[in-house]
């Protein structure tokens, strides 16, 4: 818990990369320290889905990718300064391409309306392969560039999305199927590229899931990539904390029959 912030300044960036924009983050974690609340970066194949929430939503830039940067901090602290200052570092260094400082609140609003109408355009436009992936954050460029090569080469048609929380290492690669496509090829297929993704999030040496968890959805994969000691240490912490299993019952532990 902390005390509500008394300034709040927000930036919408334009980068000509994934590579680009993990470099800035690290420069602004240096430059911006913990004022930094919000990072969040947004592939520009994401904006037409945000548009089926707002047609006339538009984006502030035009580039392959997209960063919303926030910082928040109490009265006594010239944050427009501190963030005025290091945005035009970063552009005098050729980092960012392109950048609109909000001069409101109002303003502010409409850049997260992209970030937030990206996800609910994704649900309008039907059944879509979800991920919750994480890998260190010097990693999001190759699962980005990895995952988009598996599902052009292994799933042409397929239309991958990718954004997330930049800082946490947190990527939501999700991937849109051929419209046309039947309901049940279609989640058949998503299957499949859900497998590739995971193993490739692995292979990073990352996780299936972060802020998501693991629920009922993830629980067999989670499962069947853990050892027999780690199995054994879940279901004694998961039982020790809810000996009676209220707790969200079926979600996490697998059933004894597929993992005795």
């Amino acid at each position: 818990m902390f005390p509500k912030p008394a300034r709040v300044e927000t930036a919408y960036l334009g980068l000509a990369s994934f590579e680009a924009a993990v470099t800035l983050f690290n420069r602004a974690r240096r430059a911006c320290s913990d004022l930094i609340s919000a990072f969040e970066i947004i592939g520009s194949e994401c904006i037409a889905l945000a548009q089926l929430v707002d047609p006339g939503m538009t984006a502030p830039v035009a580039a392959p990718v997209h960063v919303l940067i926030e910082l928040s901090s109490g009265p006594t602290i010239d944050l427009s300064g501190v963030l005025a200052s290091f945005l035009a570092d970063a552009m005098e260094g050729g980092l960012v391409a392109d950048t609109v400082l909000a001069t409101s609140s109002t303003q502010a609003k409409t850049f997260w309306a992209i970030r937030e109408g990206l996800v609910e355009g994704q649900a309008k436009r039907g059944y879509h392969v979800r991920t919750d992936l994480s890998v260190r954050i010097s990693d999001v460029p190759a699962l980005i560039d990895r995952s988009r090569r598996f599902v052009s080469l292994e799933h042409p048609g397929w239309i991958p999305l990718a954004y997330g929380h930049a800082g946490d290492g947190n990527i939501h690669f999700n991937v849109l199927p051929p419209l046309g496509l039947g309901g049940a090829e279609a989640r058949t297929r998503g299957a499949e590229v859900t497998a590739g993704l995971y193993d490739i999030a692995v292979n990073l040496g990352g996780s299936i899931s972060a802020e998501h968890g693991i629920g009922r959805s993830r629980r067999r994969e989670f499962w069947s990539g853990i050892s027999p000691a780690h199995r054994r240490m879940v279901t004694a912490l998961k039982t020790s904390l809810d000996p009676k299993g209220l707790m969200n019952p079926g979600c996490l532990l697998p059933s004894t029959e597929i993992f005795p």
